[in-house]
C-alpha cells in the first residue's frame, strides 16, 4: 500500500507540472519595461520606410541671394554661405528666410544708427552747438589737422560727428584757432601752430 501511495504522488505531481509551466510569467524586458504592443514593430517599419521613399529635398547647384535696397554681399561672403547651405542641406527656400534674418538684422542696426544720429542732432541744437559760427569753428578745427581731406566724410559717414561731445571739442579748438589766442583765452604772444593748440602741454 506504501508504495502504491507513493506512485499515485508522483503521479499527481507530474500532472501538475504542465499546469505549473503554463502559468509561468512572461519574460522580462530590460529594465522591466512593459513590452511593445503588437503591431508596433511594423508600424515603425512602416514609417521608415515612408520617410525612405519620400523625395529628398532639392539643394539647388547655385543659391541665388535677394537682398533688400541698400544692401550687398560680397563675392566672398556668397561662396562661403553656399558652401555651409549645401553642406547642411539647405533647400533655396530655407536659405532665402536665413538670408532674410540677417537682412533683418542689418537693417534693424541702420535704423538704431539713424534713431542715435537724430538724438545727438537734437541735443546739439538744445545745447546750442548747431549755430553757424560754432559750425564754422568745427570744420576749422577738422580741416587744420586733416591734410588728407578724408577725415570729414569718416566722421559724417559714422554718425560721431553729430555728438554733442565731439562737436563740443571740435569747436573749441576751432575757436583756438580763429581767435588766435592761448587755451587761457589771453592773447598770445605769438601765433601759435596746430600742434601746440592740440598738445599745449607736451613737453616734447
Amino acid at each position: 500500500m506504501a508504495e502504491e501511495g507513493t506512485t499515485a504522488a508522483v503521479e499527481t505531481t507530474q500532472a501538475a507540472e504542465p499546469i505549473a509551466e503554463a502559468a509561468a510569467p512572461a519574460a522580462e524586458t530590460p529594465f522591466n519595461f512593459p513590452s511593445a504592443p503588437e503591431g508596433a514593430a511594423q508600424a515603425q517599419e512602416n514609417v521608415a520606410s515612408k520617410a525612405t521613399n519620400e523625395e529628398a529635398p532639392a539643394i539647388p547647384e547655385k543659391y541665388e541671394f535677394h537682398l533688400p535696397e541698400g544692401l550687398t554681399m560680397t563675392p566672398e561672403i556668397e561662396g562661403q554661405f553656399s558652401e555651409i547651405a549645401k553642406g547642411i542641406g539647405l533647400t533655396q527656400e530655407q536659405a532665402d528666410k536665413l538670408v532674410q534674418l540677417h537682412s533683418n538684422i542689418m537693417m534693424d542696426t541702420m535704423r538704431q544708427a539713424e534713431q542715435q544720429k537724430n538724438k545727438w542732432v537734437e541735443a546739439c541744437h538744445k545745447e546750442g552747438l548747431s549755430s553757424p559760427d560754432k559750425l564754422t569753428a568745427a570744420k576749422l578745427a577738422v580741416d587744420t589737422f586733416d591734410d588728407t581731406g578724408r577725415l570729414m566724410p569718416m566722421l559724417i559717414e559714422s554718425g560721431i560727428a553729430y555728438a554733442p561731445e565731439f562737436q563740443r571739442f571740435l569747436q573749441t579748438i576751432g575757436g583756438y584757432l580763429k581767435e588766435d589766442t592761448a587755451p587761457d583765452s589771453k592773447p598770445a604772444p605769438q601765433a601759435k601752430s596746430a600742434a601746440d593748440l592740440l598738445f599745449q602741454n607736451s613737453k616734447y
